[in-house]
């Protein structure tokens, strides 16, 4: 896989509490996508026309209807070969696809792909029967995106999660896959340990014992799986309570802090807004206005 910074692209995010993007390349408004590697993912579509693409190594062709999707730190490029082609590229980061809940689906279907863990084909031709149904998806994306109607973040996520399960589809388990489960199995007893306790202190020597492994091969483990480091996913369970207190009408956020396991106030305000882009006093606020328009 290609690092080079040479080939590094840092792609403008215009709202980084939605880490998303999306750009129409055509003849008339560019010479294409110069050869570049970037921290997201990306779905290409063709709409028209023929594109000379590189991902990787793999050099061909794409015309109407083919869909290009590239992993985080994939070399990757397209040239229009004439005149009247147009191609959409959707940037994003992973947060969006990623669940921030304790369901199953993150686990099982998201962060195989991320990890690459699996063989996803890179192109998708247009006579692949999932390319009708992801091109559906993407330029709904893309209309969503463009038009910016209320509540359009929810359907571009919508459709983003859905465009990932159909590649998702397409995979083939590679052959460590086996050895990856044991490692994720192995880390069940402290992910449910961690959703009843969250509260209360638990250190990685005491994490690791829970799973029976040595705490530097837990703390990979434990990333691998969760896609989070262990105070990062500790932290994510206490500030989801906390919102749900908040949200529930407990004002005192002190009390509520202390309730999810932080003494330091100043500390919990921080991490809070780190995962929620928003102070626990604008819940609180937000919470008072509703009820305020509701009485009145």
């Amino acid at each position: 896989m290609y690092e080079q910074p040479a080939f590094k692209e840092y792609t403008f995010i215009p709202d980084k509490t939605f880490p998303l993007n999306i750009f129409k390349v055509s003849p008339t408004n560019g010479a294409g996508i110069p050869l570049h590697w970037q921290e997201h993912l990306e779905f290409i579509l063709i709409r028209k026309g023929i594109f000379s693409i590189q991902i990787q190594d793999q050099f061909t062709d794409l015309n109407e209807g083919d869909v290009l999707f590239i992993n985080a730190k994939e070399i990757h490029g397209a040239y229009p070969i004439n005149k009247n082609s147009e191609l959409i590229s959707i940037v994003f980061n992973d947060a969006l696809i990623r669940n921030l809940s304790l369901d199953s689906t993150e686990k099982k279907y998201v962060l195989p792909i991320i990890n690459q863990e699996l063989t996803i084909p890179s192109i998708i031709r247009a006579e692949n029967p999932v390319a009708a149904p992801l091109t559906k998806r993407l330029e709904d994306l893309y209309i969503e995106f463009k038009e910016k109607k209320k509540g359009f973040e929810l359907f571009i996520k919508a459709n983003l999660i859905h465009s990932i399960a159909l590649i998702y589809r397409l995979s083939e388990a590679k052959p460590d896959t086996i050895q990856n489960n044991r490692e994720d199995s192995s880390i069940q007893n402290i992910l449910t340990h961690l959703s009843e306790n969250f509260q209360n202190s638990t250190t990685i020597n005491e994490a690791a014992t829970i799973c029976n492994l040595s705490p530097n091969y837990f703390c990979y483990v434990f990333k691998k799986t969760t896609g989070k480091t262990f105070v990062e996913y500790v932290n994510m369970l206490r500030v989801h309570e906390a919102d749900r207190l908040l949200r529930e009408g407990y004002n005192s956020i002190s009390d509520v802090a202390h309730r999810v396991g932080y003494s330091n106030l100043t500390y919990f305000g921080r991490v809070f807004k780190q995962y929620k882009a928003c102070r626990p006093s604008d819940v609180v606020k937000e919470v008072k206005e509703a009820l305020e328009t509701v009485n009145t």
